[in-house]
């Protein structure tokens, strides 16, 4: 790539999550939910009990004690990933839990 183009790259990706990302975040906390691992948020009013869909609740409240590793020009960061939600990633969290929650009163 040119130089200009991993500029652009960079300044795009490195301030929010990429989908990959997201999945693997909520896998691994939906893995740790389903293994026994306490919720860290309140699940008793939660229309749904799946460890996925109380995994997604919780990425979106920005608690999730998780990191992402980002290395940028040979130099590596840790980021939490409630530093990485973006407007829009929230939104289309939020629009997956909705039609979770409906698709199960269907």
């Amino acid at each position: 790539m040119s130089s200009e183009v991993t500029r652009i790259y960079e300044e795009v990706f490195s301030k929010r999550l990429t989908r990959f990302e997201i999945a693997r975040v909520v896998g691994a906390r939906a893995l740790q939910l389903s293994m026994g691992a306490p919720p860290i948020i309140d699940v008793s009013n939660l229309p749904v009990k799946d460890p996925v869909y109380i995994a997604v609740n919780e990425l979106l409240t920005g608690l999730l004690p998780m990191s992402i590793r980002r290395i940028n020009n040979g130099r590596e960061e840790l980021v939490p990933v409630g530093k990485l939600l973006t407007p829009s990633i929230r939104r289309s969290l939020e629009t997956v839990l909705e039609s979770w929650s409906i698709s199960r009163r269907v």
